[in-house]
C-alpha cells in the first residue's frame, strides 16, 4: 500500500464526486476512475457507491477511510517532527494558550491543521491570559488564545463570552437557589484561581465591589485542581460555564447580575495575518463556539474569520493552499508530495531492529544491495538521513527514531485498516 493512494482516496471522498477530485489531484477523471476500480480490486472492498450522482462512502469504505486518513495524519506528524529534529522545518506557527485546558484546544485543531498545511509546525506556548498581550509583542508566539482584558499593545478580538457560576457545595443553605449575590456568601469559604489567573482578577474585583474580603481556603494556577477541591466540596468558586462539570457534591449558580468572562484572539500590532494563520485564528474560534456555554461576540472579523475557514475547507480538499507556495518551496519536497510504500516501511523498521542490512535482508529475502537502495530511495526523497554507521552496525539518526516510531504506527494502522473493513 502507497500513502499516495490514500491521499486520492480521501481526496474522492471530501469532493464526491470524480471530476472535482481529479482536477483538485492534477489527474485525468479516466486515470483516476481507473485507478479507483483497480484499488477496490486489490483491496477486495467496495469503497463508492454512487447516489444522486454524488459518490458516497459504503458501510465497508467509511471504516477504511477512516483508518486511511489516520495514516495520512500519522505521516504528516512524523514529517515534521522529523523536520524539527533535524533542524529542518520551514515554517511554523506559534499559538499561545492558558495552561491545562489549552493544551486540549491544541490537540483538537492539530490535526484539522495539518491537513490542510502539512508542511507548517504548529508550536504550543502556555502563558496565563494575563501574560499573553507581551508574549505576542515580544515576538515569543504568533497568534494567542485567552480570556482577560482587552489590551492596546496587541491586536485583541474578543469573539465570545461565558458565564461566570457559584460553585457551591450541595449542603450550603443556598444552594437550592437558581440566583445568589456575592455579598450572601460572606461567610463562606472560598477556593480560588491564582493571581495570575484572568477568572482571579474578576473575582478580585467582584469582591472589592461586594465590600469585603473573601475567606480563601485554597488557591491555585492549576485550574484542574481548583475544579477537583471544589467538587470535593471544600469551599465556593467561581467556574466558566463550559468548564462546569455537574455531579451530585456541588451546585452551580448564577450570580445576580450575571457575571461574564471574555474570550479573546490576539496577534501582534499592524500584523496581516497570513492564509495559514487565518485560518488557525478560524479553527480556534469555530471550536470555541461549538460549546454552548459560549455565545459570539458579534462582528464582521468574526465573520471573516469563521468565512476563512468555510472557503478553505471548500476549495482546498488536501494540502497546502496555492497561494502559500513561492518558487522556492516549489523546488523542495512538500510533505504532500512524499508518498510512503508500507513494504519499504518495513524493510527499514526491520534494519532498525537487526541494526544492520544483512540480517534484514535475510528476512525477507532480499538482496542486500536492493535493500540499501530502498533505504537511499527513502533518504532521497525526505531529504533526511535516516541511519548512520558505528562499528559495523547501522544505527538511527534522531530523525531516523522519529521515523521508524512513525512507521511503526503506520504499519499498525494499516493493519486494524484491513481488519476493520473486511469483518465491518
Amino acid at each position: 500500500m502507497n500513502t499516495k493512494q490514500l491521499r486520492y482516496l480521501i481526496t474522492i471522498n471530501q469532493c464526491g464526486n470524480l471530476s472535482t477530485a481529479a482536477r483538485s489531484l492534477g489527474i485525468s477523471q479516466p486515470a483516476l476512475s481507473k485507478q479507483l476500480s483497480e484499488w477496490e480490486r486489490i483491496y477486495g472492498i467496495c469503497l463508492f457507491k454512487k447516489e444522486n450522482r454524488r459518490l458516497l462512502p459504503t458501510e465497508q469504505g467509511s471504516v477504511f477511510l477512516e483508518k486511511a486518513q489516520r495514516i495520512l495524519d500519522e505521516q504528516n506528524r512524523t514529517i515534521l517532527s522529523m523536520k524539527t529534529v533535524a533542524g529542518a522545518a520551514r515554517q511554523r506557527i506559534r499559538l499561545c494558550t492558558a495552561p491545562n485546558r489549552g493544551a486540549i484546544i491544541y490537540s483538537e485543531v492539530y490535526q484539522r491543521f495539518s491537513r490542510r498545511y502539512p508542511d507548517i509546525s504548529l508550536d504550543l506556548i502556555e502563558r496565563f491570559a494575563s501574560e499573553q498581550p507581551e508574549v505576542i509583542k515580544r515576538g515569543i508566539a504568533d497568534i494567542a488564545l485567552g480570556a482577560g482584558n482587552i489590551s492596546s499593545s496587541v491586536e485583541d478580538i474578543p469573539f465570545a463570552k461565558q458565564e461566570l457560576l457559584i460553585a457551591l457545595p450541595s449542603s450550603h443553605p443556598l444552594s437550592t437557589r437558581k440566583e445568589v449575590t456575592l455579598s450572601e456568601l460572606r461567610d463562606t469559604p472560598f477556593v480560588l484561581q491564582g493571581e495570575r489567573h484572568s477568572v482571579r482578577g474578576i473575582a478580585d474585583k467582584l469582591f472589592q465591589k461586594a465590600g469585603f474580603d473573601p475567606l480563601v481556603v485554597f488557591e491555585s494556577d492549576d485550574v484542574i485542581l481548583i475544579d477537583a477541591l471544589i467538587r470535593q466540596s471544600m469551599g465556593a468558586g467561581l467556574v466558566s460555564r463550559i468548564h462546569v462539570k455537574p455531579c451530585e457534591e456541588v451546585r452551580y449558580i448564577s450570580l445576580d447580575p450575571p457575571v461574564y468572562q471574555l474570550t479573546h484572539l490576539r496577534y501582534p500590532k499592524g500584523h496581516i495575518l497570513t492564509e495559514s494563520e487565518r485560518y488557525l485564528a478560524g479553527l480556534l474560534i469555530q471550536h470555541r463556539l461549538s460549546d454552548p456555554g459560549n455565545e459570539p461576540i458579534d462582528s464582521l472579523e468574526l465573520k471573516g474569520f469563521l468565512k476563512t475557514v468555510e472557503e478553505i475547507e471548500k476549495s482546498a480538499p488536501v494540502g497546502p493552499s496555492r497561494l502559500e507556495k513561492d518558487e522556492k518551496n516549489r523546488k523542495k519536497k512538500r510533505s504532500e508530495d512524499i508518498h510512503l510504500d508500507t513494504r519499504i516501511l518495513e524493510y527499514i523498521v526491520a534494519i532498525a531492529d537487526e541494526k544492520g542490512l544483512t540480517q534484514a535482508a535475510e528476512r525477507f529475502l532480499l538482496a542486500q544491495p536492493a535493500l540499501s537502495r530502498h533505504v537511499r530511495n527513502v533518504e532521497d526523497m525526505l531529504g533526511i538521513p535516516l541511519f548512520t554507521r558505528e562499528h559495523n552496525r547501522l544505527l538511527p539518526t534522531n530523525a531516523g527514531k522519529v521515523f521508524i516510531n512513525g512507521a511503526r504506527n503506520i504499519l499498525k494502522l494499516e493493519e486494524d485498516m484491513f481488519t476493520a473493513s473486511k469483518y465491518n
